[in-house]
């Protein structure tokens, strides 16, 4: 791999993690109103945070690896 693609595909990866932040963002507020109304507020912030970095990692992983097909 060039380094040009190298760079191109770290470029899509930060943006796929932009996207992946927000979209994981609205999951976490999502599911913490449906489902984790009985939990008690620390244990619902740490698996709200678990899931936003999880979708932002998984985001990332899709834009480095797909983002060029994705986005043309």
């Amino acid at each position: 791999m060039k380094l040009s693609e190298m760079l191109k595909n770290t470029a899509y990866a930060i943006i796929f993690g932009f996207f992946g932040l927000i979209i994981g963002i609205w999951i976490a507020d999502l599911l913490s109103n449906l489902i984790f109304k009985n939990l008690e507020r620390v244990t619902t912030i740490y698996i709200s945070v678990v899931i936003v970095l999880l979708v932002i990692v998984s985001a990332s992983i899709l834009g480095f690896t797909k983002g060029k097909n994705l986005l043309e």
